[in-house]
């Protein structure tokens, strides 16, 4: 599965890596959402990881929203810190998939690739 992970945390990108290692995933990252909606291999992925607070002028939410309405109907599945009821309340009006509230542990991390993989 081709998984884009949108994250600026480097320990948490370590974290994900070691499971898309052991589930043989093919993992790419971006530090923030610009970059990673300016890349050609978001038209390849089979899942979005996204984290709400980035930095740049996009959101987790914002990117959320602008893969939507593009078209892109991948599961886009936030990983985040934000455990508000508003957050969650906007990320699924915009079409968001799934809301994870870090710290994830790997088997939960694991059984999520699981259930999105095809």
């Amino acid at each position: 599965m081709n998984i884009v992970y949108v994250e600026d945390d480097p320990t948490n990108i370590l974290l994900l890596e070691r499971v898309t290692n052991s589930t043989g995933d093919m993992l790419v990252t971006f530090a923030d959402a610009e970059s990673a909606l300016e890349s050609e291999f978001i038209w390849d992925a089979d899942l979005f990881l996204v984290d709400i607070h980035l930095p740049g002028g996009l959101n987790g939410l914002d990117m959320t929203s602008i893969l939507r309405e593009n078209g892109v109907n991948v599961p886009v599945v936030m990983i985040t810190a934000y455990d508000l009821p508003d957050y969650v309340e906007r990320y699924r009006n915009m079409g968001g998939d799934l809301y994870l509230v870090k710290p994830v542990s790997v088997p939960e991390l694991v059984e999520v690739l699981n259930d999105y993989r095809m």
